[in-house]
């Protein structure tokens, strides 16, 4: 396992021919010019393991794409998930004249704390994890394919209002993410004699006890907790829940669909449900051969944060190929793009929103299935 610092900086350079790349001349020949995509990802901290998935799912489409373009070289940063260093980091890329194109970040805060620089730059960005509406038609250069907590809260309402749940408890993250998804839970809830019975939020990062907030929960009288966290905090819940005696179902999103979750949670986390859009079994031959690919370059199944990462690096590689190795007519690909085939399914962009199709998943004998 290369250690943290190694991956602060990583470039993944894809040779063709000989194997060797010069910035001058070889044989008399020029050679062809270095083409950077900057990649921005947790590498670090709380959520490392979906942004090494973000990491992962991005050499995997370079190396797929090594056949149709020469020299493509990934810049990969770990921003820690701090909104500062997401904002570093777009300050880098912005400087250097290589990078076309950047995919990321991970976090909502990150995210929006970046576009304001790379789009100044004329720099397409597209996250493969961010989901809060405030990243909605933010900047035309900022695109996302992961969905939007709209999405998600619609189909998690809709789920659990069908299985005749009523009493909410909201409990959610303070951070970008978590306040989108718990706006869109409170519009949406209240409906057909359904209400938000407690609403109770935490430090990301910080909070590890959650005795007090889980307390309230059981004494509201909830009888299903819709959730804004990522994996490692949602794990804990369960598990801080079960200890105190709460047995009310959880219902989250693609942000709890991974091993790790289920590494952290064990047996707390059976039954927990989550909606997402992507699926790993996914019949989609570019998808079964993505997963496939990943698993023997990996060892490990991809979740949906590298399928996104994998799909926004495929956008930048494929602008490249159709327009030309510039930010603007990379940017005039990205805006454009109709129906991209990718892996996590096709991608059009409506103010830089991609559509998606959510499905339903929930935890089985310790492992992540389709609840369809």
């Amino acid at each position: 396992m290369m250690c943290a610092k190694v991956y602060k900086r990583v470039l993944i350079v894809l040779l063709v021919a000989a194997g060797l790349v010069f910035s001058g001349a070889r044989d008399g020949h020029t050679a062809d010019p270095v083409i950077k995509i900057g990649v921005g990802c947790p590498i670090t901290g709380t959520a490392a393991f979906d942004g090494q998935m973000i990491r992962d799912g991005a050499i995997m489409a370079v190396e797929a794409y090594k056949g149709k373009i020469k020299n493509v070289e990934l810049v990969i940063e770990d921003d820690k998930s701090e909104p500062k260093e997401g904002a570093a980091i777009a300050n880098k890329f912005a400087g250097d004249k290589a990078i076309l194109g950047v995919v990321g970040h991970y976090n909502s805060s990150v995210t929006l704390a970046a576009a304001p620089i790379l789009s100044k730059a004329n720099i397409t960005q597209i996250s493969p994890g961010s989901s809060s509406p405030k990243i909605t038609g933010f900047s035309n250069y900022l695109f996302r394919t992961q969905p939007t907590d709209a999405l998600s809260a619609i189909s998690i309402v809709d789920w659990a209002s069908k299985l005749g749940y009523k009493k909410a408890a909201v409990i959610y993250e303070e951070t970008d993410f978590g306040h989108g998804l718990a706006h869109e839970y409170e519009i949406l809830w209240p409906k057909d004699g359904r209400q938000i019975v407690v609403k109770e939020s935490y430090q990301s990062g910080k909070t590890v006890d959650f005795s007090a907030i889980l307390t309230k929960v059981k004494s509201s009288g909830a009888d299903v907790a819709l959730m804004g966290c990522l994996y490692n905090e949602g794990a804990l819940i369960a598990k801080q829940s079960r200890q105190i005696g709460l047995q009310i179902p959880f219902f989250g999103e693609d942000s709890q669909i991974s091993k790790a979750f289920l590494d952290l949670g064990g047996p707390a986390v059976e039954g927990w449900r989550s909606v997402g859009a992507y699926d790993p079994k996914a019949k989609n031959p570019l998808n079964q051969d993505f997963v496939k690919a990943f698993n023997s370059r990996f060892n490990k199944e991809p979740n949906s944060f590298a399928a996104q990462s994998y799909d926004a690096t495929a956008l930048i590689l494929e602008g490249i190929i159709q327009k030309g190795a510039d930010r603007a007519k990379v940017h005039e690909y990205v805006f454009n793009v109709k129906d991209f085939p990718g892996v996590s399914g096709k991608t059009s962009f409506v103010k830089g929103d991609a559509s998606k199709q959510m499905a339903h998943f929930i935890v089985k004998n310790g492992a992540w299935v389709s609840a369809e």
